[in-house]
């Protein structure tokens, strides 16, 4: 009781000093002049750089959105200070305003999280992918390579359960263990993955909140509406103030979770990290200074200006070329490197391909080599090559061999294909064109070479000025 009523006695003393307060109306023009200049043109500079390897991974138009909502609350709190609007303005625009922004704001990690997870399954799920390409190349290599002097259509009609192999037009979309689950139906959890990030999202972690925000304020504005009517809000009254209470300890509480996923297990990017942490600490942080200058603890200043304590949250919110970054792919460290880069930056699905491509072409050469009856120099497929066919190996332009249909085959349902669980993302002209060949049946060893040169210079631009070379 005695609690109780001390609470009572800081949040009446607050809103008395309040009523009694006269807002200087140059201060604030100021504050707006100073809001106006730090917003608009940040978010002008954002939007044109939007395409940025820095920005681009930011989900831009969430974060364009939000700094609307943020430039807009920031300018009218001044405003409605300066002409003592109703505290009615205060519940549906300026609460309503920053209640949104911090919403979309938390919404885009949650979001981070579950693509950074469809990342690394992409990966998991590709690198075994990758794997069965090996195998059937190994087992073409094994099988139709040891005997130069057979004919191939006499093995081709070999059974290969004889010769104690599996077929090599297996491929399945095996169950496989992944994040210590272990998932029966790959295609599934992904179509529910990109489910998730696409809609389920949006809806629990924008829309329901906010329709949950408008029904209280509906009914905060039955309640109290003749107070909101006829008195004049500097700050948020405390009941208006709540709901941002309840998000920013929402926030802090599954910070806990959402910090063991950005450093330990997922390891976000690392400017990921930082805005996130900025976020949560701010947040925090305005939450406790927001209730200490209520209490009075930062003097009569503080706790008249306290309604400009949250606008802390969207202000802190807010060398090689390609063939070389190509060639030196093919270093396990730089590679390593580039892999992780691509995991955090959601384009793992790139490296995979750009990998899978180069190493059927190296396949298909071996089989060449040991299948030939004379004397050739090996000769491996590099990174590089892809982006100058004048060197390209010249067994890759002899007709196509029908053994390797089904690696290719693989390789277009994984990664070509639209709905592929690792759909790269190339020119849909180069797409198409690849569908019409296999719709066609007219395979060749290089009908994927355009695909891999789009995604070598995706590689290369997205990832390479993110590498502390």
């Amino acid at each position: 009781m005695a609690i109780n009523i001390n609470i009572r006695s800081y949040i009446e003393e607050a809103r008395e000093k309040d009523d009694k307060f006269e807002p200087d109306v140059e201060i604030e023009l100021i504050i707006l002049i100073v809001t106006l200049i730090y917003f608009i043109p940040s978010t002008i500079i954002y939007y044109k750089n939007r395409e940025n390897v820095i920005i681009k991974y930011r989900q831009p138009r969430n974060v364009l959105i939000g700094s609307t909502l943020s430039t807009l609350n920031a300018a009218l709190i001044p405003i409605n200070r300066a002409f003592k609007s109703k505290c009615i303005v205060n519940v549906w625009v300026n609460s309503y305003l920053i209640f949104s922004f911090v919403l979309l704001t938390f919404s885009k990690y949650i979001k981070i999280f579950f693509i950074q997870r469809l990342s690394m399954f992409k990966l998991k799920f590709s690198e075994k992918k990758n794997e069965k390409i090996h195998e059937k190349g190994d087992m073409a290599i094994t099988i139709y390579g040891k005997d130069y002097s057979t004919n191939l259509s006499s093995i081709k009609s070999i059974s290969l359960s004889k010769e104690g192999f599996p077929s090599l037009d297996s491929f399945t979309l095996d169950n496989f263990t992944f994040d210590s689950h272990v998932i029966s139906d790959p295609t599934q959890y992904f179509r529910r993955l990109n489910n998730t990030i696409d809609k389920n999202i949006t809806l629990y972690f924008v829309m329901m909140p906010i329709i949950t925000l408008l029904l209280y304020y509906f009914g905060i504005t039955i309640l109290y509406f003749d107070e909101l009517i006829n008195s004049h809000c500097l700050n948020e009254r405390g009941y208006i103030s709540l709901p941002k209470l309840l998000l920013n300890l929402s926030i802090g509480i599954s910070s806990i979770y959402f910090f063991y996923q950005a450093y330990i297990n997922q390891k976000w990017d690392k400017y990921i990290k930082i805005e996130y942490t900025l976020f949560v600490v701010v947040s925090a942080i305005c939450s406790i200074v927001m209730q200490l200058a209520l209490k009075g603890y930062f003097g009569d200043k503080a706790l008249l200006y306290r309604i400009y304590i949250f606008q802390f949250i969207p202000i802190s919110n807010h060398a090689l070329n390609v063939d070389e970054f190509l060639a030196r792919l093919s270093n396990s460290n730089f590679k390593a490197q580039v892999r992780e880069i691509a995991t955090q930056t959601f384009c793992i699905e790139n490296l995979l391909f750009f990998e899978a491509h180069c190493d059927l072409m190296n396949i298909i050469i071996t089989y060449y080599n040991k299948k030939s009856t004379q004397h050739i120099v090996e000769s491996v497929y590099t990174f590089s090559e892809i982006m100058h066919r004048n060197t390209t190996n010249p067994v890759l332009y002899k007709p196509f061999e029908r053994i390797f249909k089904k690696q290719y085959n693989q390789i277009y349902n994984l990664y070509i294909k639209k709905d592929g669980i690792a759909s790269v993302n190339i020119n849909d002209s180069t797409k198409m064109l690849i569908e019409e060949q296999i719709l066609s049946d007219n395979y060749t060893y290089l009908m994927f070479n355009q695909a891999a040169e789009e995604i070598g210079d995706l590689l290369y631009e997205n990832i390479y000025p993110r590498m502390n070379l």
